[in-house]
């Protein structure tokens, strides 16, 4: 078995030496190391890869039955300890139309995210029926049935969502409303980190808001892109008043690395961003910081909106006596949401000083109530959207009056 050549060595290789990397890393499958085209196991008449941004970290083998069994790995931590969001995504090719069981292996962890199935690579996502997923006793192991067509099947813990779609997805949705796109600063890896900054030319107000932060909370995604819609398109006079006052600063990937690179929670670093906040020890959080606090200077920011997932729908906010002239904000939005929803989140007024989190860098820093808005993993995507519009319509009724 050769050896796999590493991303320094292949990075300035040509001719000939550059088509014997390609041959290596075609032999190589290394977990976590971006995507692998070959496969990481093959079985009768069917393979399994992970040569796809977003995939999971995996290794696999063939049991004697025929069936396969997948690791479940997480990335290296700086520090002890991991959020235990055991992400996976893979990619089965089969020769022809046939069942398969799969056994996902979680080591100490435990299976978290009901898969999500896809057909083809473009065809619609689909959740895999309960019954088809069974649990070992610690649910440490899950044995998946999947019906494999001829072709191509995607399996994942949420629909796949790699770096680029976030971005592109928030582009579109901007367009046309005077929005810069910033390259505000790298990645752990050298990536773009990209922004969007709008006008808000006749007023000094400002509003903050980014997504995926940690890499497989979908969901949360799922309710920024109800909010920045509905704050975009909403066209009566109270929300055309806060688009004109109010400069919007959306991140919509601040964790490119290790989004694409299929972590359960940190960057490339190894370093969970969101407790990064204030020390700012990854390149991530350190441009994001200063970005924000460049495109708010001299405005109040009214409120700093922060979109994740998590085991139930919650609102982590800070205390009502926190020192921010827009905390009174809060509770208008907590009875908005219970109002307006069928299911409204439950609510943490709370702050740790030391947490390195963002909402706590938004009241030291912007003197405005953090948010972190956190959606349940297994949320309906309808509910998921409600949630969005609901916060999205509280800020313009609240700060337009």
């Amino acid at each position: 078995m050769p050896a796999c050549a590493s991303s320094s060595d292949r990075l300035g290789v040509k001719g000939f030496v550059a088509a014997l990397v390609a041959l290596l890393l075609a032999a190589c499958a290394t977990p976590g190391g971006g995507p692998v085209r070959a496969p990481i196991c093959q079985g009768a008449g069917f393979s399994i890869d992970i040569g796809f941004a977003a995939s999971g970290i995996h290794r696999c083998v063939i049991a004697p039955d025929g069936s396969a069994v997948i690791s479940v790995d997480h990335e290296p931590a700086v520090v002890e300890g991991i959020n235990p969001s055991p992400w996976f995504a893979f990619r089965v090719k089969s020769a022809g139309q046939h069942t398969l069981k799969v056994t996902l292996d979680y080591t100490d962890y435990t299976h978290r995210y009901l898969p999500w199935t896809r057909t083809g690579e473009t065809g619609a996502w689909m959740q895999l029926a309960e019954d088809r997923v069974v649990l070992n006793e610690k649910k440490t192991r899950a044995t998946l049935t999947l019906d494999a067509p001829r072709g191509v099947m995607l399996v994942a813990g949420q629909p796949v969502s790699a770096s680029a779609d976030n971005i592109a997805w928030t582009t579109e949705a901007v367009k046309a409303q005077g929005f810069a796109r910033s390259a505000y600063g790298k990645s752990f890896r050298g990536r773009a980190l990209v922004g969007f900054a709008g006008d808000g030319a006749s007023g000094d107000g400002a509003l903050v808001i980014l997504t995926r932060q940690h890499p497989p909370e979908t969901t949360g995604q799922e309710a920024y892109r109800a909010f920045v819609r509905q704050l975009m398109q909403r066209d009566d006079q109270a929300a055309k008043d806060f688009r004109a006052k109010h400069r919007i600063v959306l991140a919509p990937m601040p964790n490119p690395d290790g989004v694409d690179k299929g972590h359960w929670r940190l960057n490339d670093g190894g370093v969970d961003l969101n407790r990064d906040w204030g020390p700012f020890t990854q390149p991530e959080t350190k441009a994001l910081s200063q970005w924000i606090l460049k495109e708010t200077a001299g405005r109040r920011t009214v409120a700093f909106m922060d979109f994740h997932s998590t085991f139930k729908s919650v609102i982590y906010a800070p205390p009502l006596d926190a020192s921010s002239p827009t905390i009174a904000f809060l509770p208008f939005l907590e009875q908005r949401f219970k109002e307006r929803l069928a299911a409204a989140p439950e609510w943490s007024y709370a702050h740790n000083v030391n947490g390195g989190t963002s909402k706590g860098w938004s009241l030291e820093k912007l003197q405005a109530p953090g948010i972190t808005v956190e959606l349940w993993d297994q949320i309906p995507s309808a509910d998921a959207r409600a949630l969005g519009v609901a916060a999205a319509d509280a800020v313009i009724d609240y700060f337009a009056r």
